[in-house]
């Protein structure tokens, strides 16, 4: 029944007009809160391997990530979770499940829809600047685009990497950046068959050589 509740609530919210009116009451902290702790329980006890079929708790949880992707693809979503001390933390949590999720299966589906909430998140200036705030947010994020094997995901890192570095004016993300972003492994991204990796990954090379950051 929740599985069915949240894919009938996550078609609803592809529409933008939507958005507000799902974040309006008193309940809409106890949703993200429900978020955060379903996606830690889940992330700790499929912390080694990730289930490969499809299953009722797998989808509720892909989901409760999905809704979210739609609402930080509003601008009025986005606004809410970085501005709301529950979005904050759901926004914490998306990150850890990005370091503690385990490779393959049902977790790159999982990956796809959390990245895809981090980037439009960090379009928000203030979502920016929290993200880009977080330790070691730029190592885990190049850590994550050399283990990532699905082509969408290492998309989405990098743009997530990109919009970080070349959006921000904070110079412990330049220089880590500077630390640990492979730029050998850029230049095998700028020569690989995805079209849209081969062109983001020139992009990146070069907003970092225009920021300093380059190695």
């Amino acid at each position: 029944m929740g599985a069915a509740c949240c894919t009938l609530l996550w078609r609803v919210s592809r529409c933008e007009e939507s958005i507000e009116s799902i974040l309006v009451g008193s309940k809409v902290d106890e949703f993200l809160g429900m978020v955060s702790s379903t996606l830690e329980s889940f992330t700790a006890a499929f912390k080694d391997e990730m289930p490969q079929e499809q299953t009722e708790e797998i989808q509720f949880v892909l989901a409760l990530c999905g809704i979210i992707t739609n609402i930080a693809a509003s601008p009025y979503g986005r606004d809410f979770l970085v501005t709301k001390e529950h979005g904050r933390a759901l926004i914490d949590t998306l990150l850890s499940v990005l370091s503690e999720a385990p490779n393959g299966g049902q977790s790159s589906r999982m990956k796809n829809l959390i990245l895809m909430s981090l980037y439009n998140i960090s379009i928000n200036q203030k979502g920016l600047k929290y993200i880009g705030g977080k330790s070691g947010i730029i190592g885990l994020l190049a850590w994550l685009l050399q283990e990532e094997v699905c082509p969408e995901n290492r998309l989405h890192t990098l743009r997530l990497i990109q919009s970080l570095t070349c959006e921000n004016n904070n110079p412990n993300v330049l220089h880590e950046a500077k630390e640990v972003v492979s730029y050998s492994f850029l230049r095998q991204l700028a020569a690989d068959r995805n079209a849209d990796i081969r062109e983001t990954a020139i992009e990146l090379i070069n907003d970092l050589k225009l920021s300093g950051a380059e190695q």
